[in-house]
């Protein structure tokens, strides 16, 4: 890295100052600097259920279904999952950060370990799922959902009933 730092250095103007960049360390941020694997979000759309760690990172998935897949580790990281269909579906250490799940269904979802930092839930269904080991989820975005009296919440924390 040096190397390369020193090579620009020298060809660069003086007086010419260079911000250096702060190496990502995580995988999952990689993936999604890079946007989402388009093969990735194709199968979704043609009702390909199963995608175990693939990038969805920043996709619109509105109105997709993955009902009963297999989606452990997959990265949905500021995507667009509005009315997606995602009941009866593994989710384990899934990111949905920055994810918009307005009006989703996550009915019996397995959520343990997925992180839903920053994620919009408005109208969300979470009914007969357990939330308890979900990362990243606020009163505030649990308030904006709804469950039913089998959905768990995270210590600390309720989701309204849905009507």
């Amino acid at each position: 890295m040096f190397f390369l730092m020193a090579l620009f250095a020298a060809a660069m103007p003086q007086n010419v100052y260079i911000q250096p960049m702060t190496l990502v360390s995580s995988h999952v941020e990689q993936i999604a600097m890079i946007g989402p694997d388009q093969k990735a979000v194709a199968r979704i759309r043609a009702d390909k259920r199963d995608c175990p760690a693939c990038n969805l990172a920043g996709a619109d998935l509105t109105n997709t279904c993955v009902k009963k897949g297999n989606l452990t580790g997959a990265n949905f990281d500021r995507a667009n999952a509005t009315l997606m269909c995602m009941s009866y579906a593994n989710f384990t250490n899934a990111s949905f950060q920055g994810t918009i799940l307005d009006g989703a269904n996550l009915a019996h979802a397995d959520l343990d370990g997925a992180n839903f930092k920053g994620a919009s839930l408005v109208a969300t269904s979470f009914k007969g799922t357990d939330l308890r080991k979900a990362r990243g989820l606020t009163q505030a975005q649990l308030t904006q959902a709804c469950g039913d009296a089998d959905t768990k919440a995270p210590a600390g924390l309720t989701v309204p009933r849905c009507s």
